[in-house]
């Protein structure tokens, strides 16, 4: 039982951070260090920090008794039986958007009701799994050929090349030294009959829907508490980088799961009782180190910089937690490190063997950039016919109340309130403190930042495998309502659950849920799939290597083993290159298009047309091949000035 005048000046800490955040955002807004837009974007912040000293301040750190509760079996199916629906819904109606905006919000509140009560550990996992595996299995029946960040192309044209052609040196961009991603959904190919795309997507969905079990074994393994596992599992749900790597599935996102299993595994040798255990589980962890290496190589670059931000937290806690003698961490032993100095002596010996030409050039380009020997082109966006709407106050406001909007400021407020709950009760989170607290301090970087900031993504999701501890400590302590809050703190979880799934990143395909603004092509359907298929064809018969077009379609033509290896470029009169052929596709007139093929391509630059200059240049060209979706352009003396004011194809251009 917590004392009054204690719960009071714990109160302080949550009102201080209010204040302080209207003082910040204040004190921004005079100084004029932010534009106006940015700023009001940024309220999101103090959204959170209100909602935080809300759900603070109505519970009280334990959970009342709750009796009458509905039996868990009647929810499992009522729940079994929405998510059904939702994904049969998605497939009558071609979109997911109504279907899942009802159904994930009051299933995760279900789920949530019974956490806060006495909660059957299978019913929960259930009920949480089928959601998860339904939202993801509406956004695979709603995207045709979905490719996120254009990797999807290479990995399945890899996949494709090892079952014919049975070897790993088959694969292209390194990724023969890191086979093990392709041989698992090669195996999936062979096995399923299904083809490299559906087989891969199919892959990402499940394995991701098993995070959910797992989290919940981590959870309860790290904290030593079945409702904190349940919790952790529930994180699963309401952080958008695992609904969207479900799909967006490629050698990182296998990687990532192989880390977490790792950790779950390291977190089994502390508690191992007896020496047969611990040899069982340390003949598994090298198993498991060593096929984690050959998985990928920038993983464990960035989780080496979330296992050193966990070190200072690791060395602090005896003296932070002085009365836990014979806890299990009391030092950093060999024991609990081995796992971690093995892969890192295994990586460190292969990388030294067969160098990745991937983790070499991160490698250059990063100290080039360093040592101001080398600079990554700024883009610049040209706009074609199209006037794109201008940053705004009404464009803020509005997107606060974007599913992003939400997502950001739910997840902010449960992060503080976890931070208030290791304040609060520091004693409660002896087990699992240094993964709480290490995550709670990078998860950070999981919230909007005013600056785009270039792949940072990839950070991001390294830093969502330990953001799970802290989100489940801000639930857990959010669950513990009086209940007469109890409808507060559901709406805020359902809330952040439902928005979850519709973030710019997790729904990324999704038009008309956001503010009216132009993103970059992240699938297609079939029929436009197939026309690249086809075209690719025809360009690599009578153009050899004399063509360029943009990103997307280069990757795509890379299933078809078949590379544009000209430079489109923009520029402020149009588009210009020295091919005599250019490859351009329809849905270019609804998205932006970036050209360029990597960060060390010399085009960085991004355009977008609209559908009358698309039309007019089209009119005016000589177009020797076409299909529904695309068309190949020809002029003998190169482009210039494509799409430009006159949106014609001009002929006498200089190769660029």
């Amino acid at each position: 039982m917590v004392s009054a005048p204690h719960r009071r000046r714990a109160e302080y800490v949550p009102i201080a951070v209010c204040l302080l955040t209207a003082v910040g955002l204040s004190a921004v807004s005079l100084l004029g260090l932010l534009a106006r837009p940015t700023l009001l974007r940024a309220g999101f912040t103090l959204v959170g920090a209100v909602v935080a000293l809300v759900l603070f301040v109505a519970s009280r750190g334990e959970f009342p008794d709750a009796d009458g509760r509905v039996p868990a079996s009647v929810v499992t199916k009522v729940v079994l039986a929405l998510a059904g629906g939702a994904v049969v819904a998605t497939s009558l109606l071609g979109s997911r958007l109504l279907p899942f905006a009802v159904v994930l919000p009051l299933g995760i509140a279900l789920a949530a009701l019974q956490i806060r009560a006495d909660p059957s550990v299978p019913a929960v996992l259930t009920q949480l799994s089928a959601l998860f595996l339904a939202g993801r299995l509406g956004k695979y029946l709603t995207t045709g050929f979905y490719f996120g960040g254009t990797d999807t192309f290479a990995h399945v044209a890899a996949v494709e090349t090892l079952v014919e052609a049975r070897y790993t040196t088959a694969i292209a961009h390194g990724y023969d030294l890191y086979p093990v991603f392709h041989f698992f959904v090669g195996t999936v190919t062979h096995l399923t009959r299904l083809g490299a795309y559906d087989a891969l997507v199919l892959t990402g969905i499940l394995l991701f829907t098993l995070v959910v079990p797992l989290a919940y074994l981590l959870g309860a393994s790290v904290f030593g508490s079945t409702r904190l596992g349940l919790t952790t599992a529930l994180s699963v749900l309401l952080l958008e980088f695992f609904s969207y790597h479900a799909l967006y599935f490629y050698p990182q996102a296998l990687a990532s799961l192989l880390l977490l299993v790792g950790i779950y595994v390291n977190s089994r040798l502390l508690d191992a009782s007896d020496e047969r255990t611990y040899r069982r589980l340390s003949v598994f962890a090298l198993l498991l180190v060593g096929t984690m290496v050959v998985t990928h190589h920038l993983t464990y670059l960035l989780f080496a910089g979330v296992a050193a931000a966990a070190v200072p937290v690791a060395l602090a806690r005896p003296s932070l937690l002085p009365t836990a003698s014979g806890g299990r961490w009391p030092t950093l032993r060999y024991r609990w490190l081995f796992p971690g100095v093995v892969g890192g002596a295994l990586l460190l010996a292969y990388w030294s063997y067969s160098p990745s030409l991937i983790v070499v050039g991160i490698v250059e380009l990063s100290l080039g950039v360093l040592f101001d020997v080398a600079t990554v082109p700024p883009a610049r966006l040209y706009t074609y016919g199209v006037t794109l709407p201008g940053d705004s106050v009404g464009r803020a406001v509005q997107w606060l109340s974007t599913p992003t909007g939400v997502y950001a400021a739910g997840l902010g407020s449960l992060l503080l309130l976890a931070a208030y709950e290791l304040l609060d009760h520091l004693g409660r989170y002896r087990r699992g403190f240094t993964l709480a607290v290490t995550g709670l301090g990078l998860s950070a970087l999981l919230l909007p930042f005013p600056i785009p900031i270039p792949q940072i993504e990839r950070l991001k999701f390294v830093v969502t495998l330990v953001a799970v501890f802290p989100l489940a400590v801000g639930l857990r302590r959010a669950l513990a309502v009086d209940g007469r809050y109890v409808a507060v703190t559901l709406l805020v979880v359902a809330s952040l659950g439902g928005a979850t799934a519709f973030t710019v990143l997790a729904a990324d395909d999704v038009e008309g849920v956001y503010t009216d603004e132009r993103r970059e092509q992240v699938s297609m359907t079939d029929a436009e799939f197939r026309a690249i298929g086809t075209t690719a064809a025809f360009v690599e018969t009578y153009a050899s290597d004399d063509v360029a077009t943009d990103r997307v379609t280069n990757r795509a033509f890379e299933t078809a083993d078949y590379n544009a290896t000209r430079v489109l470029r923009a520029r402020p009169s149009g588009l210009r290159t020295g091919a005599d052929f250019v490859v351009v596709r329809e849905r270019w007139t609804d998205h932006l298009v970036a050209l360029g093929l990597s960060l060390r391509s010399s085009e960085q630059n991004v355009f977008t047309l609209s559908e009358e200059r698309f039309a007019a240049t089209e009119a005016r060209s000589n177009v020797v091949y076409a299909t529904d979706a695309v068309r190949v352009y020809h002029s003998p003396d190169g482009f210039r000035g494509l799409y430009g004011e006159n949106g014609t194809a001009a002929t006498n251009a200089t190769g660029q």
